[in-house]
């Protein structure tokens, strides 16, 4: 399941329908379906992409660290793809 996850994320980013980073999702004027971060996100990050799920009313999830987002030294990832979100929300619940 979880690199179906990886999958998606992938074709996402290659696609280019990905934010990638707080910075980038906080600032995007694109419309997030959404916002997926790490573990490892420190709590000042979270508390801005929390804010920033709730101001574009887009569901935060947590997922596991991926060697996608490892590569990218990234922690937090948006998804501005309909369908892609939604599969990354079905696979994940």
């Amino acid at each position: 399941m979880t690199d179906k996850i990886q999958t998606y994320i992938g074709f996402a980013i290659k696609k280019g329908s990905a934010l990638l980073g707080c910075d980038s999702i906080k600032a995007s004027k694109k419309h997030v379906y959404v916002i997926l971060y790490t573990p490892d996100l420190s709590p000042n990050s979270f508390s801005v992409i929390k804010r920033t799920s709730e101001q574009r009313n887009c569901p935060l999830l947590k997922i596991p660290q991926y060697d996608i987002l490892q590569k990218k030294n990234c922690k937090a990832v948006a998804i501005c793809d309909k369908s892609l979100a939604a599969a990354i929300c079905e696979n994940l619940m």
